[in-house]
């Protein structure tokens, strides 16, 4: 009866997380924590709210709190992982992976979330063939098979990348993550109107959600032909490297730096100019 009343109070603390009742998240699980002190998912999950709250350092206390007690902890691993992902700390988040992947080289999650880092760094074959491994585990994971298609599309195989959205539709066809990822999988295919349609369903299913509403905005300043044709240079540097778009950028800069001077201008104005439509006619 007592294994029951665990585990029915720690599944009220996860739904609390997923209906963002944060508040009585943390104070359930500081009562968890209190009852059950031996658990180390209860201080991982402690850490996995203050992770959901932007809280990175107790998000990071409380997952180590998890692996004091058990340095085998997965739910622990899995807050570290995502606390140094999300504050952008890519070293301590690539060493962290590799020691959680040595732990479980059979956890989906930390391949898809090394796929991730690795399409920060901009290295997309590697970042494929991560989201790969994450599928071979998961083949039915919505997340998983939208950010492949991304990944897919960076690398020019447009044809595999809209079979795999496909894919991800059917798997989970009311996720809003699955649309934003599949929306930019398409954007990178050349094909807004179909990326335009996605991120308005992904607002649909989470209009709080405040990088859905940002990527929607954004998508809606590409409607306008006049925006395209300047981002066309930063699309073609996207795909480059670090320092080959470097040298590119200084070696027509030295070249031709009166147009490239012209250039910056007409974006910048193309830019802010959509922008303002685009403000205008949601919220006016």
């Amino acid at each position: 009866m007592n294994a029951d009343m665990q585990i029915s109070q720690f599944n009220r603390i996860e739904q609390l997380l997923e209906w963002n009742r944060h508040k009585e998240a943390i104070k359930e699980a500081e009562e968890y924590i209190h009852l059950y002190h031996d658990d180390p998912d209860g201080y991982a999950i402690l850490g996995k709210i203050y992770l959901e709250k932007d809280e990175y350092a107790k998000a990071l206390h409380w997952s180590q709190e998890g692996l004091r007690m058990d340095p085998e902890n997965k739910l622990s691993w899995e807050v570290r992982v995502s606390t140094f992902y999300e504050k952008e700390d890519w070293k301590a988040c690539k060493k962290a992976l590799n020691e959680a992947l040595a732990l479980y080289p059979y956890e989906s999650f930390f391949y898809f979330l090394n796929g991730n880092l690795y399409m920060r760094t901009k290295k997309f074959e590697e970042a494929k063939e991560s989201f790969e491994r994450a599928l071979d585990i998961r083949p039915d994971n919505g997340v998983y098979l939208a950010n492949y298609s991304y990944a897919l599309a960076l690398l020019g195989n447009e044809e595999a990348s809209l079979e795999i959205e496909k894919q991800a539709l059917v798997e989970e066809p009311e996720n809003a993550y699955v649309f934003m990822y599949l929306a930019w999988s398409a954007d990178q295919r050349g094909d807004f109107d179909k990326a335009h349609q996605f991120l308005a369903n992904a607002v649909r299913l989470d209009p709080e959600n405040a990088q859905i509403r940002r990527e929607y905005l954004e998508i809606l300043q590409k409607q306008y032909k006049i925006y395209r044709i300047f981002l066309a240079p930063s699309r073609l540097l996207s795909k480059m490297k670090p320092w080959q778009a470097l040298i590119l950028w200084f070696g027509a800069w030295i070249v031709f730096k009166p147009l490239i001077l012209i250039f910056i201008i007409l974006y910048v104005a193309a830019h802010w100019g959509t922008k303002l439509l685009v403000n205008w006619k949601v919220f006016s």
